[in-house]
């Protein structure tokens, strides 16, 4: 979903670096600490000032989407 979405809108590629963080490999990781990712499918969306916003499990292109747009 999220590439589709950034295939869909260069803006996403231009403003926002995704970091992708295997969830097998890294789940007691220092970086999974720090950002409090709990479980798979966690999406954190951060700024320089701090995290804007998360979903978890979340599957809908709509949240996604809005999501995505609090970055921008």
């Amino acid at each position: 979903m999220i590439r589709a979405l950034r295939d869909a809108n260069s803006t996403y590629e231009d403003k926002i670096t995704f970091i992708h963080v295997d969830w097998d490999k890294y789940r007691r990781a220092p970086i999974s600490k720090q950002f409090k990712v709990r479980r798979q499918a966690t999406l954190v969306m951060l700024k320089v000032d701090g995290e804007v916003g998360r979903l978890v499990a979340a599957t809908s292109e709509a949240s996604i989407k809005a999501l995505l747009d609090k970055a921008l």
